[in-house]
């Protein structure tokens, strides 16, 4: 009965667009986001994000192109939890790549926020 309450709630809310609608298109950041593998770099335009997602031992970095030139973020933990984040001016485009030690990276293709 409780999981049939809580169900009905839910469809409620969902119908009348409660959760659903935000105020303006402005209250919502809108991020782009590439990966290489599970490993993913994202930008809202000014705050970016990079993040290594896999356990093996490779570091991961994001490229971002500013209107002042190409800046280098990154996940300074590894995989373990917290990720690697700036902000910027204006972040034009941006891309993952993972640090193979000796060997050329290989990245992402490049994105826009």
């Amino acid at each position: 009965m409780r999981l049939f309450s809580t169900i009905t709630a839910l469809g409620v809310v969902l119908a009348s667009g409660i959760a659903m609608t935000p105020a303006s298109s402005a209250d919502v950041g809108v991020f782009g986001r590439v990966y290489l593998g599970a490993n993913y770099a994202s930008s809202n335009g000014t705050w970016v994000e990079v993040c290594d997602m896999e356990r093996d031992g490779n570091g991961v970095y994001g490229q971002f192109e500013t209107n002042t030139g190409t800046s280098r973020v990154n996940d300074g933990n590894g995989s373990a939890g917290g990720c690697g984040n700036a902000t910027f001016g204006r972040v034009n485009r941006f891309r993952v790549c993972e640090d193979l030690s000796g060997r050329p990276d290989p990245c992402s293709s490049w994105a826009r926020p």
